[in-house]
């Protein structure tokens, strides 16, 4: 009986132990249950304060915080720089980032992130990011807003500068209302510039996209409206023809670029020049002081282009098309009238020519194809059926997303 008694209790105690243990579980029974949820985890070296006064920066500006900039940042040469989506930074004077480290902007389509001013939105009010002697650039769904304050002599800055042999990845951008470049890489830079948008940058002089000193890399799917100089050059150096710049431009969108420079230096929708070779496919050219130049001094023997698309609403841009005594020349591919005035129209939706040259961004411009554009299905299928910046087919990253 005894044997019994105890065989029953101790099975007793084993059924109590394990209703316990069933019971954590189910509970979700540990020793940390009694602590609080404190909200998302912030990373290591988030910036928690939101005021930067100047000097040395890196680590994490924070997703959707709004921070204010009151001077000069630099990233040193061992650290990063990274921008979380939603991010604004609100530049309070003409203050610029100076990288000689890594920054990384990463926003979002559903999040951008903004650098913008406080004292005017009107052109050259903060100093853009110089990133002469970076390690490395990416920025992603970023707007960049009245960039290109004056330096020190007084001279406009670009609004991201490179020379650095670094790989430079740019995509999907805004760039509104710069003093000079947009973009000027001066290295052997390994570039992939997609889908950016790029609107009345550069003052006297100023290119959207600028090139030089053996850039490798790719140009595609941009709109580019209202520069003072060219929307994109593609140039080594005046004097050294290695390191060559070797780019591949395809598929943009270049509208009303080049009046402001003038005569003197005349602003292109494309421009390949001095000791320079690219692939030019697919381009739609539209209204720019000259439309597509290889000059004389290009790598004409290795560059190649065609399937670009002309469109000009002034008589003065019919002979421009392919500027006279340059080394470029009508191709067989390409979509170009240089007898009648305004053949061609690649129907915009919404384009009022002719060419805008003021500083002011009309509200209404929008450079979608509608159905039925002459420019769908006619490009280069190595690059894109259609040409221009906005595609029927968007895979792979294919089109503008703006």
């Amino acid at each position: 009986m005894k044997k019994m008694l105890k065989q029953t209790l101790v099975k007793s105690i084993k059924m109590v132990a394990a209703a316990a243990a069933a019971a954590c579980i189910f509970s979700a029974c540990t020793k940390t249950s009694s602590i609080a949820n404190t909200g998302p985890q912030l990373p290591a070296e988030a910036i928690r304060g939101t005021v930067l006064n100047g000097g040395n920066v890196k680590g994490v500006i924070l997703a959707d915080s709004t921070y204010t900039m009151n001077g000069d940042l630099t990233v040193l040469p061992a650290e990063t720089l990274t921008i979380q989506a939603g991010a604004t930074i609100n530049v309070t004077g003409n203050h610029a980032f100076y990288i000689q480290g890594i920054v990384q902007s990463l926003g979002t389509q559903a999040k951008p992130i903004t650098f913008t001013s406080t004292v005017s939105q009107t052109p050259g009010q903060w100093g853009g990011f110089q990133a002469d002697s970076a390690k490395a650039v990416t920025f992603y769904w970023t707007k960049f807003l009245w960039a290109g304050g004056p330096d020190s002599t007084g001279g406009t800055r670009q609004t991201i500068a490179i020379s650095s042999p670094i790989p430079v990845d740019i995509e999907d951008c805004w760039f509104i209302g710069g003093q000079d470049n947009s973009i000027g890489v001066y290295s052997t830079a390994t570039v992939k510039i997609w889908r950016n948008t790029f609107y009345d940058n550069g003052t006297t002089d100023g290119d959207c996209i600028d090139f030089h000193s053996g850039v490798m890399g790719t140009v595609a799917y941009n709109v580019l409206w209202g520069g003072a100089g060219s929307a994109i050059k593609v140039f080594t150096s005046a004097t050294i023809a290695n390191p060559q710049t070797n780019v591949t431009v395809y598929n943009n969108t270049c509208v009303d670029n080049g009046f402001r420079r003038g005569a003197a230096e005349p602003g292109r929708g494309i421009l390949v020049d001095a000791f320079s070779k690219a692939n030019v496919y697919n381009n739609l050219l539209v209204n720019n002081y000259w439309s597509l130049d290889i000059t004389p001094t290009a790598d004409f023997t290795h560059t190649l282009y065609g399937y670009n698309y002309f469109f000009v609403t002034v008589d003065s841009l019919r002979a421009v098309m392919y500027p006279a005594g340059e080394k470029g020349m009508i191709q067989t591919s390409d979509i170009i009238d240089s007898v009648h005035l305004g053949a061609n129209d690649p129907m915009f939706v919404s384009y009022n020519p002719p060419p805008n040259l003021s500083r002011n961004i009309p509200s209404n411009l929008d450079f979608h194809l509608k159905p039925g554009s002459p420019a769908i299905g006619k490009g280069d299928p190595t690059y894109n059926n259609d040409i221009g910046a906005y595609v029927t087919d968007t895979s792979g990253g294919k089109g503008n997303r703006h």
